[in-house]
């Protein structure tokens, strides 16, 4: 089909990847923007937002540098444990061992290093406790401001944190960020330093892959001329990766909507061999040196001899940094990632490939944000590795391309408040602040401060609606004896304000109502499981009797209802399938055979794990009888393969 399309295709195409390759190897050479966002954040709170890849991360370090040398201490925050951990082993490797510690809602090392590495929470629950809060924070991925289940996080951190207290702020798709340096200022008294760029170190070009097998610049003129079968590309993986190298457009990272999808993709590659399999190997036998359960992996062939592999939450959190390591050692060809996933894979490829603009969430599946689409193309193109960075559209269709136009143009969507009321942070601030304090401290949100710009109406109803819920859970917290009618923390309210879990009334009337008595360790930690997680076994299971808390999930749900707060009903099935796999797991059972009867991914077993190992470790710093026993219940299911 050479003809005078393809003639034209082909000068298209070698137009297109003109420059490919890597760029000469130079010193490094800080760019002008980090070099003044460094001067700001000594003297003054910073927000950074610059494109992946740009060195945000080199502004936070050598900050650190400076504020160690005079003594200060350094918090290093993100949103995800598994880019604490990560963090937690470069920063060892660059400020040294005994320097650097790491807090997670169940890992604590070296808790008094000057530099700590933490999720966003922990920093959060600090400030809420008596402790001296540190002198210097890093909040990475600040654009987790605006998410809907944990946003409220790093409000409270801006909130809480005296002014003495320096804040850097890091993310590369916040939009609005105008808007939230005046917020800041008016909230901490000092508006912040803002460092916006918007130029990559690494220029992203737009492509598709035409079912020809040319990659063509993403143009709505190009586009316009194809008939419906040039953009009929049938998603092939083993072929797309193969054409890709072709045109030296490996490492690629493909984003698929679903979990299912990345494991299929990968499957399809079985027989496949690649280049480097001894030296992945090698990174592979030591990853899997702390976690031997890998050695099973059902898709170790294809990652050893083919070198692709699926990225998503499902899997261990071992096989995911076996996968970036290799993937930053230029030893992986493809990694098939879920959408979901693009914040958390913090390591770049020379090619982004996405063969759908679609994705799934609890509503059904729509359209990709520009938000949601700018974190994925944000992957495309390594600093130093490579001179371009390429994101690959593979239609299905011809208007998918059409919609991929739309989304290279949008800019990221404004970050909205996700502020909201909870239990604990009730307790806690009437504890500290007494109710017209806490009441300032709602008004100082993000959440008013955009409604305020949007006229006094909307602040009016969103303060009604906020003060209503406040109530309500008040309310609750008195009935429960939590508070007294004057809104004094009672005894119970004192100890209880201490637990800052998601799910604190269950666990902190657990506690209350002694429900914990005459439990064994193992059937600690299965009941606590019941009363927290996401996500439950495929299967029923009812391997540990949860009858003693079956009572209280219905009490708090029928409260709550009755007091006009939504909550979802509780599914008592999912309550004793996870309690059964952490029951299974903390009585010693081998991990393969918790997997294999709970069919759960491992990667959800792992959470279920680490977020029952969270809430035991807030029960252990109870002063309260059930702290040894948590103690004990934690220490049993913290194993490898879990951590």
């Amino acid at each position: 089909m050479k003809g005078r399309h393809g003639r034209d295709f082909d000068q298209l195409e070698e137009k297109f990847l003109e420059g490919i390759g890597e760029p000469s190897p130079s010193a490094f050479v800080p760019s002008p923007f980090q070099e003044e966002a460094l001067r700001c954040v000594l003297q003054k709170d910073t927000i950074v937002v610059a494109p992946t890849g740009s060195g945000k991360t080199w502004i936070a370090e050598q900050a650190i540098r400076s504020f160690i040398k005079l003594g200060k201490e350094c918090w290093y925050t993100t949103p995800l444990k598994a880019l604490s951990n990560q963090k937690y082993d470069y920063f060892k490797r660059i400020f040294g061992e005994e320097n650097v510690g790491l807090l997670t809602g169940e890992r604590k090392e070296n808790p008094t290093a000057s530099i700590i590495v933490a999720t966003t929470e922990i920093l959060r629950n600090s400030l809420y406790g008596e402790g001296k809060p540190p002198d210097f924070v890093v909040l990475d991925e600040a654009h987790y401001i605006a998410d809907p289940e944990r946003g409220v996080t790093w409000e409270e951190i801006i909130i809480l944190s005296p002014s003495e207290t320096r804040l850097l702020l890091l993310s590369a798709t916040i939009s609005n960020s105008d808007e939230l340096a005046e917020w800041m200022g008016k909230v901490r008294g000092e508006e912040p330093s803002l460092i916006r760029v918007d130029e990559r170190p690494v220029p992203l070009r737009y492509g598709f892959l035409h079912a020809g097998g040319w990659v063509l610049p993403l143009r709505e003129k190009i586009i316009g001329k194809l008939g419906d079968r040039d953009a009929r590309v049938p998603f092939n993986p083993v072929k797309i990766v193969s054409i890709l190298k072709e045109k030296d457009l490996i490492p690629v990272i493909v984003f698929l909507p679903r979990r299912r999808d990345c494991d299929e993709a990968v499957r399809t590659f079985r027989g496949q061999k690649w280049i480097g399999r001894e030296r992945r190997m090698e990174i592979f036998a030591q990853v899997a040196e702390e976690t031997p359960v890998l050695w099973d992996h059902p898709l170790l062939e294809q990652l050893i001899d083919a070198g692709v592999a699926p990225h998503h939450a499902g899997h261990l959190t071992g096989w995911k940094v076996a996968v970036e390591r290799m993937l930053s050692a230029g030893l992986i060809q493809a990694v098939f990632a879920t959408t979901t996933l693009a914040a958390g894979l913090d390591v770049p490829a020379r090619t982004v490939a996405l063969p759908t603009v679609m994705t799934r969430d609890e509503s059904g599946t729509r359209l990709l944000t520009p938000l949601e689409f700018h974190q994925m193309s944000g992957r495309a193109g390594r600093r130093g590795k490579d001179r371009v960075g390429f994101v690959i559209f593979v239609p299905r269709e011809k208007r998918m391309l059409y919609d991929a136009v739309s989304l290279s143009k949008s800019p990221p969507e404004p970050l909205k408040s996700a502020f909201s009321v909870a239990y604990y942070q009730i307790l806690s601030l009437l504890g500290r602040h007494g109710l017209q304090g806490t009441i300032k401290i709602f008004e100082k949100s993000l959440l008013f401060y955009q409604m305020s710009k949007l006229g006094r109406k909307k602040e009016k109803k969103v303060r009604n609606l906020m003060m209503q819920e406040f109530g309500r859970r008040i309310n609750i917290l008195k009935s429960l004896g939590y508070l007294t009618d004057s809104l004094e923390l009672t005894e119970d309210g004192e100890w209880a304000c201490m637990i800052t879990h998601a799910s604190f009334l269950y666990l902190a009337e657990f506690v209350r109502r002694g429900l914990y008595r005459g439990l064994s360790p193992a059937a600690l930690a299965g009941t606590v499981a019941a009363l927290i997680g996401e996500r439950s076994p495929r299967r029923k299971l009812a391997l540990l009797d949860i009858s003693r808390v079956i009572g209280l999930l219905r009490d708090i749900w029928r409260m709550e209802k009755k007091a006009g707060i939504y909550s979802e009903r509780p599914s008592l099935e999912a309550a004793r399938g996870r309690a059964s796999c952490v029951y299974m797991w903390a009585s010693g059972a081998e991990w393969q055979e918790v997997v294999e009867l709970s069919r759960m991914e491992e990667g959800d077993l792992q959470r279920l794990i680490l977020q029952t190992a969270e809430a035991l470790h807030q029960l252990e710093g109870l002063s309260l009888p059930i702290s040894s026993l948590a103690k004990e219940a934690k220490k049993l299911i913290l194993r490898e393969p879990v951590i």
